[in-house]
């Protein structure tokens, strides 16, 4: 493919890639798209774009037609549900109506976890799919293959629904990442094309208002990134009383929780509204806010929705993703809670379910030895070996803890280079917190039944303004 062969050469050099990207920024979208993204992005794109005015009986069809494909097609070429559906009598040709999933159980991330090679469409060659590691508030790392096809309708989505607040793939935009990376070298930030990117990696007080002053001179019309990352912002424009931009249409948060405090911070702090999206690595689910509510709607092109049962009148998002028949995710829990939803939006009219909070992918901080706030990405955390479970705890500043459930290959040299991973990350942060590492069985549930992968006693809020 032209984008992998762009990738490895690239890769030599972060002076070439960052070349490479700004060619890629500045190309006309219709060659962007064809070139990168392929066939699978127009149609999806032309589809989303018809459906916007379809009715209640049309989105109802497509989505039976879209499960029953899926069902069929994982019966033959994936082993996990071939076995599933065998075990429970479950027929996927004599399927009528959506009241027949009942048939089938849920699964969960250990199921994924415990069987990854079985959830892989077996007639697919593993060389030709593309692997991406979710970390999330469970604390269960997974690797998850999808194809370019898959992706391709993941983007299409993604420039549907950031439509609803002007945003194109050509829009001036500052966004937050976890790490920047060009070639072998990390950067604090680098710009390219429209885009202007920092990496959190680098965060602290004294670069924070520098990086205020270069976004006042991009001039973006949006920001976007991590809620934790956003909020972090947001403080320091708010005690120096600083304003970013008067270009600014909308701050996209995205991949985490965004809690109404951080919404009313953003939107106070940048003078902008606020425009939340939602989405898996997983590829079971995507969705974002209409023009006008803050609700989110989940877009039904994209996967069947369910709401499982939880505890204190919460229900938990369980979804059937119809992108990804690479390793599809039939009736996956996401251990996403809500405690309200609805079949469409009053305000949009969309026939979308829409939701309330989503209590799910809760990123917080820990809080450094002077307060300061310590940024650990979640998927850089995945990525170690041989770990079945994790979660930091803390409860007093300047110390953390971090559990580890490890697997029966883990090993000290497992431990010397997460230990050594970490305090690479941290760079200088490294010094503003004692990090100790303990073994331990299994990770305490919360009383809705999830396990998030941070434990933070302190009062964050606090400690951020």
């Amino acid at each position: 493919m032209i984008i992998e062969s762009i990738k490895k050469f690239a890769a030599s050099s972060a002076a070439i890639e960052r070349a490479a990207w700004d060619i890629y920024e500045r190309l006309p979208m219709s060659i962007r798209y064809r070139i990168f993204h392929g066939p699978a992005f127009f149609s999806w794109l032309t589809l989303l774009k018809e459906s916007e005015h379809w009715d209640r009986d049309k989105l109802h069809t497509f989505q039976f037609e879209q499960t029953k494909s899926l069902l069929i097609h994982a019966a033959k070429y994936v082993p996990y549900y071939r076995n599933l559906f065998l075990r429970f009598g479950f027929q996927p040709d004599r399927f009528q109506s959506f009241n027949d999933l009942a048939g089938l159980p849920y699964v969960g991330k250990e199921d994924v976890r415990d069987a990854r090679g079985e959830f892989i469409d077996e007639h697919v060659p593993r060389k030709s799919l593309v692997t991406k590691l979710t970390g999330g508030s469970s604390g269960i790392p997974l690797t998850v293959y999808r194809s370019r096809e898959s992706y391709a309708a993941f983007l299409a989505f993604r420039v549907n629904i950031l439509g609803r607040v002007g945003h194109t793939p050509k829009s001036r935009e500052v966004m937050l990442w976890h790490d920047l990376r060009l070639g072998n070298k990390s950067f604090p930030y680098v710009r390219y094309g429209n885009k202007l990117v920092f990496s959190m990696k680098y965060l602290d007080e004294k670069l924070l208002l520098q990086h205020m002053d270069m976004i006042r001179q991009f001039k973006p019309e949006y920001l976007l990134g991590y809620p934790s990352a956003l909020t972090v912002f947001a403080a320091a424009a708010k005690q120096n009383k600083a304003s970013l931009s008067t270009n600014l249409k909308a701050v996209i948060p995205y991949a985490e929780t965004l809690r109404d405090w951080q919404r009313e911070l953003m939107e106070e702090s940048f003078g902008s509204r606020v425009f939340s999206m939602y989405a898996m690595s997983e590829y079971t689910a995507i969705g974002g806010e209409c023009e006008t509510s803050s609700g989110m709607h989940f877009h039904p092109l994209y996967g069947l929705m369910e709401f499982a049962d939880s505890v204190f009148g919460y229900k938990e998002i369980v979804a059937t993703g119809f992108t990804n028949y690479a390793m599809p995710f039939i009736r996956y829990r996401t251990g996403d809670l809500v405690s309200s939803h609805s079949p469409y939006c009053t305000k949009c009219g969309r026939r979308h379910i829409v939701t309330g909070n989503i209590e799910g992918k809760s990123h917080e901080f820990l809080v450094g030895k002077n307060g300061d706030l310590i940024h650990i990405w979640p998927m850089f955390i995945a990525g170690f070996p041989n770990m079945l479970q994790y979660q930091f705890y803390q409860d007093e500043p300047g110390r953390a803890y971090l559990k580890i459930v490890p697997s029966a290959t883990f090993s000290k040299a497992d431990m010397a280079y997460i230990r050594e991973q970490i305090d690479k990350f941290l760079g200088p942060g490294t010094s503003s917190i004692d990090l100790a590492f303990i073994i331990v069985d299994h990770i305490k549930k919360t009383p809705s039944g999830k396990v998030s992968w941070i434990e933070q006693k302190l009062d964050v809020q606090k400690s951020l303004l």
